[in-house]
């Protein structure tokens, strides 16, 4: 009976410390939420890890000239086959957030290197429209849609 009793003022303490930790522990804002995005996606792009690139898509991507998710998968496809390797740097950026929607305006540039030959970098102007989305008990950003480039001309110059 005493066992029992002290098991249940034990589990109390660690549901009540783990109840406070949540509600009190800071959390990180909308725009920390958006940068982190951004690098996975930078980061994604340099490992060409297709994976990675696809997790930041939202599930009801769209973009200009009518690129799906699928269209986009495709490309990343394609990007991590190709044998060149890209830096990105993103020169500089401006976020406007919306309540559950930010656009984000973005000056890019992509650094190629293949068989040992540094390619002029390609420059980017981008707009990028990200949604808030629920995941389970956490909040993440998702990119909703690129504009301000030809996907044609971008895939004839990364791959």
């Amino acid at each position: 009976m005493a066992w029992n009793r002290g098991f249940k003022i034990v589990l109390l303490v660690l549901v009540g410390t783990a109840l406070g930790w949540w509600l009190w522990h800071p959390r990180p804002t909308d725009q920390e939420l958006i940068e982190e995005l951004i690098a996975r996606a930078e980061h994604g792009v340099e490992t060409k890890s297709v994976d990675e690139i696809m997790s930041c898509l939202s599930r009801d991507y769209e973009t200009q000239g009518d690129l799906s998710r699928e269209d986009m998968w495709r490309m990343a496809m394609q990007w991590a086959r190709s044998p060149a390797q890209a830096d990105v740097l993103i020169e500089d950026y401006r976020l406007t957030l919306e309540g559950p929607e930010a656009t984000g305006y973005f000056r890019v540039k992509v650094g190629l290197t293949e068989d040992g030959f540094r390619r002029p970098p390609l420059a980017l102007s981008l707009t990028v429209d990200f949604v808030r989305r629920r995941s389970g008990l956490r909040t993440v950003w998702l990119v909703h849609s690129i504009g301000g480039f030809d996907p044609d001309l971008l895939v004839e110059e990364l791959l």
